[in-house]
């Protein structure tokens, strides 16, 4: 038993570094991309066009094909492979493929349709003119082709994940965001359709570049309906909630969105909204979503296997690490953030305006992170169980709160920092509610002292380096947004300051966590 334990966490961490290596490699070329594209077209009326069009269409591939089919139908697709044979999962497969095609051509057509009509309600109002509505509506018609493209890829991904084979599937999105690089350095040619049809060719190559893995696992697709499988039935009733439960995680983020666009200078501000959530999510996929992804088919199958006490000491686990890595990286935000926004984005279209909307978005966004974070493995622990409601009827009211808050605030008088407030406030109690369900659904799983230890130690040094970074800043050339800065001279100074005093700080904060964990558990024991 204790062997196979061993070689279970030596997987485990094998898979993670693999995972994590994707993300990081995936969040590199992600912020090549956003650097080639905000040089171009900064927070221009055709970079929220952008924005809002592939927004909108997203929606369609989260809640169809993407997290919420993924989600459901790991624990299954596993459940098969494990307790009948491959062929029967394969079978799986081939049906959901299927009706997931049929299902996209039925949503994809309606919203070609109605989106003359849909774009308006969500994004008319005083920061949109008539000819960026229509720019939005017609590239969320091209944008429509990427969900299906997406959607097998993620099916794909899914599938490769619950069988261990996490390359392929860990290089899939940097291969995505290259091809909307090249089609921004088009921008000078064609302009914002550069970018828009590389959205299209980096989908078509985020699902060819893991065909070769697929059929090395021995996949057999076919189209069948699977009337008669029990198998399919139980994936479709298990997406009913989490289809509610995706759609309302992204209506937040769309929300927010709509509510920019209502502000004067309103597309400036989104595509302000949409650079500092871009910067947020670094971490946060990093961090929290890498080692969730690789968690999630482990979780599934310990659940399979009636072994909750490894499950609850696997959940600790992750969720421990997680915050460790998101607490002081939410500090460096909050603190450098403003500078990174500069060094990053600060070049060519994007202007000193630019990063005042996007400062303020990412000083309000980053205090969402480590809920944000944390909530990731939560949800996919009773996604795991199979347990879809609680985290559903959570995030419905996390949405509720989130656009209930932004609208009070935007009456206000508050401008994007208030709505990215408002977007945290809103996720750290959805963390908070899902964390007292999880208690109830496995009781004990917050129980142990040492998970609050490392809370509390982590949380602590990260306020000191945090703390540290805010003096600090003032010492670094053009490191606050109101310091002067000229591009390209001002760089070598601004980058080197912010690389050495970011080193400096995560050195004092793994030091000092350490020696305090050191400590506790010496003294506990």
């Amino acid at each position: 038993m204790q062997l196979r334990t061993v070689h279970r966490r030596l997987r485990t961490q094998r898979n993670s570094l693999i995972v994590m290596g994707g993300f990081m490699l995936s969040r590199i070329t992600g912020l090549i991309r956003d650097m080639v594209a905000s040089y171009y077209f900064g927070t221009s009326a055709e970079m929220a066009a952008y924005g809002a069009a592939i927004s909108t269409v997203d929606l369609l591939y989260l809640v169809i094909i993407g997290g919420a089919l993924g989600s459901s139908f790991i624990p299954v697709f596993i459940e098969l492979w494990e307790r009948e044979r491959p062929e029967r999962a394969w079978e799986l497969v081939s049906a959901v493929v299927t009706w997931a095609l049929i299902v996209l051509l039925v949503a994809s057509t309606v919203l070609f349709v109605a989106a003359p009509w849909l774009v308006p309600l969500l994004y008319g109002g005083q920061g949109f003119t008539n000819t960026t509505l229509d720019l939005i509506v017609a590239m969320t018609r091209l944008f429509l082709l990427s969900p299906l493209l997406l959607g097998l890829g993620g099916l794909a991904m899914a599938a490769l994940n619950a069988r261990d084979r996490f390359t392929m599937p860990a290089l899939a999105p940097s291969i995505y965001n290259l091809g909307i690089t090249g089609g921004a350095l088009l921008a000078p040619w064609v302009g914002i359709w550069g970018m828009a049809w590389g959205v299209i060719i980096g989908a078509l190559c985020y699902l060819l570049i893991q065909l070769p893995a697929l059929f090395e696992l021995g996949m057999q697709l076919r189209p069948q309906l699977g009337r008669n499988m029990a198998e399919l039935r139980k994936v479709a009733q298990a997406m009913g909630p989490r289809v509610i439960g995706q759609a309302a995680a992204h209506l937040s983020i769309v929300a927010t969105l709509a509510l920019a666009a209502r502000l004067p200078d309103g597309d400036a501000k989104l595509a302000g909204l949409r650079w500092a959530y871009q910067l947020m999510l670094l971490p946060y996929g990093v961090f929290a979503l890498s080692l969730s992804t690789v968690a999630f088919p482990r979780l599934a199958r310990l659940v399979a296997e009636q072994q909750f006490r490894d499950l609850i000491d696997d959940v600790r686990t992750t969720l421990s690490r997680i915050l460790w890595l998101t607490l002081p990286a939410t500090a460096a935000l909050l603190t450098l953030g403003p500078a990174l926004a500069r060094v990053v984005f600060e070049r060519g279209a994007f202007d000193t305006l630019s990063l005042s909307y996007t400062a303020a978005a990412l000083t309000g966004y980053a205090f969402a992170l480590p809920a944000f974070a944390a909530s990731e493995i939560m949800i996919r622990t009773f996604y795991a169980m199979q347990h879809t409601w609680p985290p559903v009827l959570i995030g419905f009211g996390q949405v509720t709160l989130n656009i209930t808050l932004g609208t009070v605030l935007l009456f206000a008088g508050a401008d994007i920092g208030g709505l990215a407030i408002a977007f945290s406030i809103a996720n750290t109690l959805e963390t908070v509610l899902l964390a007292i369900a999880l208690a109830r659904t496995l009781p004990g799983i917050w129980s142990t002292p040492r998970v609050w230890q490392q809370f509390i130690s982590a949380l602590s040094v990260s306020l000191l380096v945090g703390g540290l970074w805010w003096y600090a800043r003032d010492l670094i050339p053009g490191g606050t947004p109101t310091a002067s800065y000229r591009w390209p001279n001002d760089v070598p100074g601004l980058l080197i300051g912010l690389t050495l005093t970011g080193i400096g700080g995560a050195a004092l904060y793994i030091v000092l966590t350490l020696l305090i964990n050191r400590y506790t558990t010496r003294t506990t024991n």
